[in-house]
């Protein structure tokens, strides 16, 4: 059986980091291969209108940083409904002299945010402490100002950890912009005064994005294969493929082609799961689940209460409207396989719903996504993509 070959874009996950720390870097920094979504598009304005020279020369952001320090600004940010972008820019303001508004839709004002802002008012005694289970992205945007912090930041970690493959991304970046996090243990980490070095830096292909076609492999029984992979990627949707192949599916991975295949079987298996470290690939499996022999059940799925919707609410109303049965808690959900049916498909304006249910319209064609443009919040061109399968 050929393969459809597929390439997915630059991660909008790395592409934000990678902004606000060339933002803050001693030069030009180049960056390549970014996310063209709607939320990197907000991240690029804001810097800007803080007065970051941001050029970009047609696959290229040419970024000159100021080493934190940023002229008097009194307005206001507009942020939408872009969870990075208004952690992010919480703390990228605190740096900012004057008075910095950052207005958020009627959603994103719902989302969690007390945790970063009282976090924030200890920056300048050099020590912060905040919980762990609501958001990883606090705990990013904190180590990101860090290192131009006058007493540089010890952060501890209260509770439980969660999402702790997107701090290692965070970490990670860092290291490649060479700045230095210690890691003092699981929950603590210290952080020195130190300068982001400009850098030219290529984004990975976003691995939640390609987890929708390996997805559509499961579902049809095609075989799909996905270019440009990263191998020693840190990024937590990697181990996707490996919940399929227990499901089923056959996985193969080719290292010096940088590219993972996956085809499909002929009877999908539901399995348990523990994705609390790729909770942006939950929807995704659930809808694989959907046409699984048995249940699935899937944990650690807390956060998704506190996404672009509850991710976990809408999951189980949209599962029904196709006639498969689940069950949700305040972290988990059971799915219990069997025959979809066609329907319309309410996407919350979730991006990440609007692209998983487009799983399921491969195997019912007669299945509809309401405002399908969502998308374009993390993936521009996701259906001219879909069409190749």
């Amino acid at each position: 059986m050929k393969s459809i070959e597929i390439t997915v874009p630059g991660s909008k996950s790395l592409t934000n980091r990678a902004i606000v720390m060339a933002s803050l870097s001693n030069g030009l920094s180049k960056i390549s291969n970014f996310s063209k979504s709607l939320d990197s598009q907000i991240m690029i304005k804001a810097v800007k209108k803080l007065g970051i020279k941001i050029k970009i020369n047609k696959n290229e952001l040419q970024i000159i940083g100021n080493k934190g320090i940023f002229p008097k600004f009194i307005g206001a940010i507009d942020v939408g409904n872009s969870g990075t972008a208004a952690r992010f820019l919480t703390a990228i303001v605190s740096l900012v002299p004057g008075r910095v508004t950052i207005t958020k839709s009627e959603r994103m004002r719902e989302r969690p945010m007390n945790e970063l802002n009282e976090a924030l008012k200890t920056i300048k005694t050099g020590k912060v402490s905040l919980k762990g289970n609501i958001s990883s992205q606090f705990i990013t945007a904190l180590m990101m100002i860090a290192p131009v912090l006058d007493k540089g930041l010890e952060i501890n970690i209260t509770g439980r950890k969660i999402s702790s493959s997107y701090i290692e991304m965070t970490i990670d970046l860092m290291k490649k912009f060479r700045v230095k996090v210690e890691k003092i243990t699981d929950k603590k980490f210290a952080i020195k005064k130190q300068s982001y070095k400009k850098i030219d830096y290529v984004v990975e292909s976003d691995l939640s994005g390609a987890s929708y076609f390996f997805a559509a492999a499961a579902i049809t029984g095609k075989a799909i294969k996905v270019k440009n992979i990263n191998f020693d990627s840190v990024q937590g949707d990697r181990s996707f493929p490996n919940l399929l192949e227990k499901m089923g599916c056959q996985v193969i991975k080719n290292i010096k082609e940088e590219s993972i295949e996956v085809t499909g079987p002929e009877v999908l298996r539901g399995i348990t799961v523990d994705m609390a470290d790729m909770p942006d690939t939950a929807q995704t499996l659930a809808v694989v689940a959907a046409f699984a022999n048995g249940k699935t059940k899937i944990t650690g799925l807390s956060t998704l209460k506190v996404k672009e919707t509850d991710r976990l609410l809408a999951l189980k109303n949209e599962l029904n409207k196709i006639k498969i049965k689940s069950e949700i808690t305040n972290d988990s959900i059971i799915i219990t396989g069997g025959s979809p049916q066609k329907a319309t498909i309410e996407t919350y304006g979730d991006h990440r719903m609007a692209m998983a249910f487009a799983m399921a319209k491969l195997r019912l064609p007669g299945l509809i996504i309401k405002n399908p443009e969502v998308v374009k919040k993390s993936f521009p061109d996701f259906w001219e993509k879909f069409k190749k399968i």
